[in-house]
């Protein structure tokens, strides 16, 4: 009883001082807001101009790339196709120069010679320049020529009669105004910054004079302050477009000082004021008190708001004996409790909302290569991870090959195939258990495997095996938890449910594959062509959309089989076959094997002169294959005929019947042709 009338005593008194309570609580609340909106507003602001001017740069050279693309694809093929002239191609740069804004186009040749070229060469490097942006068919790149930045882009003209490569380079001066429009958006200054220099800025000088190939402030610094027509900025330095730009080239923004700094500092002058003579007044006469009473209410107080609104992190520990110690200890224990059934249901739910997706999703994936990328971003995503790599086991070799990547910079962790009980991998696929690697290339059973990426990269590692029946088929490995974290029991348990419920849906993946699929060509087999053309034709009816078929026959394919043996045959037909893939639109148009040594391919929502483009491109990539025989190289050439619904058929049976008569005119006019229905 004594001990409840001191307590009802002690607060009698609290509640004379209660005023002081409230008070300090609004100061700091009001002072770590104030800091807070100043910090976010900076990071907005910050983030909003980078992105801006990100953006507007990857505008400019996509754009730009998209022109050279077009002039390569239609301007100059259509002037260089049957051979270099420059009298045919001068005027044509003469008139693309001023009409397309650029400042340089150029005709560059196999050996990035330049050909001809029209406009103000960027600078005198440009031949070493040249060779780096024509390594590619299309490319795209920011270079510092003459203290000035220009845009290059390149694009290879493609499909030439004649034997060597030609590019055609596009360059724009970036203008000196280019960031001026953003400014005004923004409120910030942009400056590109190269060799210590700056080489485009929207400062300006006291006489308005813009401040370009000045050496900016404190140049070793990335992040720091600066004074701009007198007043104080706060500026950041960083790689402007990774990954895009060759030379060392920094983006600097400077943004004036946040207003909610000024406003920070004014509540905190107030405050320490008013809130001074408070403190003094009440610490004067109940201090003690205060310590020893309002200071654990408040405190569990605030805890129980946490705690009613989901946050179960506290650290609420105390040695005292009275009732307010008995209340701390009780509502830990209240809590540790509700964190722990919180913690079991979320991470049940989570583990279950992942499967259902999961499942959901394969249901309509066939594609075993799309299902594998599915499944491995997914898991890569949930469990908070950089990247990761799904290998599965070689049938033929019983070694571990790389299937699938995803995440990080590159799509290719390691080009090695790894065996049994060897690595990390090898020894989660040969124990069937999953492993939690958490000192990454540190750890004594790590093996690097010839990887492309520098071990170093690899921080933390969890691996999983994919268990089907009573065998493994492969593992999935999960690379560096983000934000410095470690992989832990719950990620390796929910990494487990994830890779069986992955291991039964590739086997499930592989005997659909295989039952839709021809073994010799990997195209779809007849039954499949016929299902699939009566949806397609269905959907093009309900619709009003375009579908069109084509229809190829090899040539002369039965000499192959008589004179050189049916092994040569099986090559012919899995050499068309795996060009006819690499040609078409993946996940758009149907491959399929007709029958014997006739295939046949759908285009959904295709019209017929871009289905007859399609054929042209197919017949002139198979005909430019050959095939190695001790009698010499094998030539292989393909008849083509094209049929459109609904203009030359109402129906399935009718659409083939159409595309079928026309493949056989262009045996009867010749062969290595392409005819269209309308014209059999």
């Amino acid at each position: 009883m004594s001990s409840m009338i001191g307590l009802k005593s002690k607060f009698l008194l609290f509640f004379l001082l209660i005023l002081v309570v409230p008070f300090s609580l609004f100061m700091a609340f009001s002072l770590r807001r104030a800091e807070e909106a100043a910090r976010r507003d900076f990071r907005r602001r910050l983030e909003y101009a980078g992105s801006l001017f990100r953006a507007s740069l990857a505008d400019q050279m996509n754009s730009l790339r998209s022109r050279a693309k077009t002039l390569a694809d239609f301007d100059f093929y259509t002037a260089t196709k049957d051979g270099f002239d420059a009298s045919a191609t001068l005027p044509l740069l003469q008139d693309r120069l001023p009409r397309l804004g650029l400042d340089y186009l150029a005709l560059i040749g196999d050996s990035s010679r330049i050909l001809i070229a029209e406009g103000s060469p960027p600078g005198e490097n440009l031949d070493r320049i040249i060779p780096s942006i024509c390594h590619s068919p299309l490319s795209k790149n920011l270079f510092v020529l003459n203290k000035e930045p220009w845009i290059l882009a390149a694009a290879e003209i493609t499909k030439l009669r004649q034997g060597g490569k030609l590019h055609v380079v596009a360059a724009w001066r970036l203008p000196r105004d280019f960031a001026d429009p953003l400014k005004p958006l923004t409120g910030a200054e942009f400056s590109l910054l190269y060799a210590n220099r700056r080489i485009l800025t929207t400062k300006m000088d006291v006489y308005m004079k813009r401040m370009v190939d000045t050496i900016p402030e404190s140049p070793d610094a990335t992040t720091g302050e600066t004074v701009v027509l007198g007043r104080k900025h706060l500026f950041v330095r960083e790689e402007a477009l990774p990954g895009q730009i060759s030379e060392t080239i920094r983006l600097e923004i400077t943004l004036p000082e946040s207003e909610f700094i000024n406003l920070g500092s004014s509540l905190h002058r107030d405050l320490l004021l008013f809130g001074g003579i408070g403190i003094l007044l009440a610490l004067a006469t109940g201090s003690l008190l205060y310590m020893n009473v309002g200071t654990p209410i408040t405190q569990l107080a605030e805890i129980t708001t946490r705690v009613a609104s989901g946050d179960f992190s506290i650290d609420l520990t105390s040695d005292r004996s009275d009732e307010i110690g008995l209340l701390y200890r009780n509502f830990t224990a209240m809590v540790r409790s509700l964190k722990e059934e919180q913690e079991q249901k979320n991470r049940r739910m989570y583990e279950l909302n992942t499967l259902f997706e999961i499942s959901n999703a394969v249901n309509y994936i066939t594609d075993a290569d799309e299902l594998l990328k599915f499944l491995l971003s997914h898991a890569v995503e949930v469990l908070g991870a950089e990247r990761g790599s799904i290998m599965l086991l070689d049938d033929q070799t019983d070694e571990l090959v790389i299937r699938v990547g995803y995440g990080g910079r590159y799509r290719l962790l390691s080009s090695t195939p790894i065996k049994l009980g060897y690595g990390i991998c090898g020894l989660v696929a040969k124990e069937g258990k999953g492993r939690i690697c958490n000192a990454g290339f540190r750890d004594a059973d790590f093996k690097n495997f010839g990887s492309i990426l520098p071990v170093e990269d690899i921080r933390t590692l969890l691996c999983s095996p994919l268990k089907f029946k009573e065998g493994t088929i492969g593992v999935i490995n999960i690379v560096n938890k983000r934000d410095g974290l470690e992989f832990g029991e719950a990620d390796l348990a929910l990494l487990n449910l994830i890779a069986t419920q992955a291991a039964v849906t590739i086997e499930n993946t592989k005997l659909y594959q295989l039952s839709i699929t021809d073994g010799l060509t990997r195209l779809f087999v007849h039954r499949y062509f016929m299902a699939r053309l009566s949806e397609e034709i269905l959907r093009a009816r309900r619709y009003g959309l375009k579908l069109a078929l084509i229809m190829i026959d090899i040539d002369n394919f039965k000499q192959f089989n008589d004179l050189y043996g049916h092994q040569v045959g099986d090559q012919v037909l899995q050499r068309v076959a795996l060009t006819i893939r690499e040609t078409i639109r993946v996940g758009v148009d149907i491959p399929c094997r007709y029958g014997g040594e006739e295939m046949a391919i759908i285009l959904p929502e295709t019209r017929s002169d871009e289905a007859f483009f399609t054929a042209e491109r197919i017949r002139e990539a198979i005909a430019a294959q050959t095939i190695s025989h001790p009698l010499g190289n094998l030539r292989i050439t393909c008849s083509l005929g094209v049929a459109s619904y609904p203009a030359d058929a109402h129906d399935r049976d009718s659409l083939v019947m159409a595309a079928d008569k026309a493949m056989y005119v262009s045996k009867q006019q010749g062969k290595n042709r392409t005819t269209a229905a309308g014209q059999a």
